[in-house]
């Protein structure tokens, strides 16, 4: 079972974090199902092998590994290799590593951060127009101009959209996630 209270390094000084399950699951969760219940297993011990997480999942041991790879790709899991005296194969023991969940956790943010603001920077850039029929995109002024201002999908006449609610809430998002990375 490991520690959920966990050390990490904060601007030269120590500070104690604590990992909740809540956390932890959601962040499986962007991993898949498999995730989830991977690092259920990996909760509850200090090291196991992938075959025995597949003995306690019942998920196929390639699906095991790929998942433990994408999460060991992020630092969220870490291993210790040993050559199996009989057969000469490497045989890995996973663990979890819940100090290295803030960084990932911050590392998204950043991604979300940058990709929302590419997205404002477009939203305040271009006029739109739509046709108003659910299903239809609705398109920059440029596309529209094209297309004579008849929707391509439905043939109908597109009229300007404001999009000044999208500006807000997407100036809004930016705001909060800004406030919780500290800037």
């Amino acid at each position: 079972m490991y520690d959920k209270s966990v050390l990490s390094l904060e601007r030269g000084g120590l500070k104690l974090f604590f990992v909740d399950d809540e956390t932890l699951q959601n962040v499986a969760a962007l991993f898949g199902e498999e995730a989830v219940r991977v690092v259920e297993i990996l909760e509850k011990v200090d090291e196991i092998t992938d075959i025995q997480i597949v003995d306690q999942t019942e998920i196929r041991l390639n699906t095991v590994r790929k998942t433990l790879y994408r999460l060991y790709d992020h630092s969220l899991v870490g291993l210790k290799r040993f050559r199996d005296q009989e057969t000469g194969w490497f045989v890995f023991h996973w663990r979890l590593q819940p100090d290295q969940l803030e960084g990932f956790i911050f590392n998204q943010k950043c991604r979300v951060l940058e990709k929302l603001e590419t997205r404002l920077e477009y939203e305040k850039s271009h006029e739109f127009y739509t046709c108003q029929t659910p299903g239809c995109k609705r398109l920059p002024f440029e596309e529209a101009f094209e297309f004579l201002f008849k929707c391509p999908a439905c043939n109908k006449p597109m009229v300007h959209v404001n999009n000044c609610h999208i500006i807000e809430v997407i100036t809004r998002k930016i705001n909060q996630i800004k406030k919780e990375l500290g800037e």
